[in-house]
């Protein structure tokens, strides 16, 4: 558990930089991430704030500070560990793909003692699913795709 609670803080931050629609009652975001996110969106502006592995290919995504309740709709896995090149995030379906709920994410951690084993992983074909914990946690971002990566 102790990795998990080390990572969940990090997962948060990742899940909040790539939220980008809410829908329903959004959940409040704490002044420090919301203060973080202003200095990326600064930092950064005009790119995507985070990179998403999805079948060998990389896609990025945009930020709004938003997530919301999970009761409303079809959702896809998106694995949050350490992957290829430091991508920290592999999605489970992508935009061309007939089950592509048009990026609406639930989140799924890395289990305590999962560290290094997925350091190649481009694609959710790669994950052993039973590595990988639901955080309950759900939000609408598309992915991007990036110029030249296709």
């Amino acid at each position: 558990m102790k990795i998990l609670k080390s990572v969940f803080p990090v997962v948060v931050s990742i899940l909040v930089l790539i939220s980008c629609q809410n829908e329903g009652d959004p959940v409040p975001v704490s002044n420090s991430i919301e203060e973080e996110l202003l200095k990326a969106d600064k930092e950064d502006k005009g790119r995507p704030k985070t990179m998403v592995w999805s079948d060998g290919n990389l896609y990025g995504s945009v930020v709004t500070p938003a997530v919301f309740d999970g009761d409303k709709g079809n959702y896809d896995k998106l694995y949050a560990g350490s992957f290829k090149d430091g991508v920290a995030l592999i999605s489970e379906s992508k935009p061309s793909d007939q089950d592509y709920n048009g990026g609406r994410w639930n989140l799924y951690v890395a289990k305590e003692g999962i560290t290094t084993e997925y350091a190649m992983a481009t694609s959710d074909m790669d994950l052993d699913p039973t590595d990988f914990v639901a955080a309950e946690t759900y939000f609408e971002c598309p992915l991007l795709p990036v110029e030249g990566n296709h």
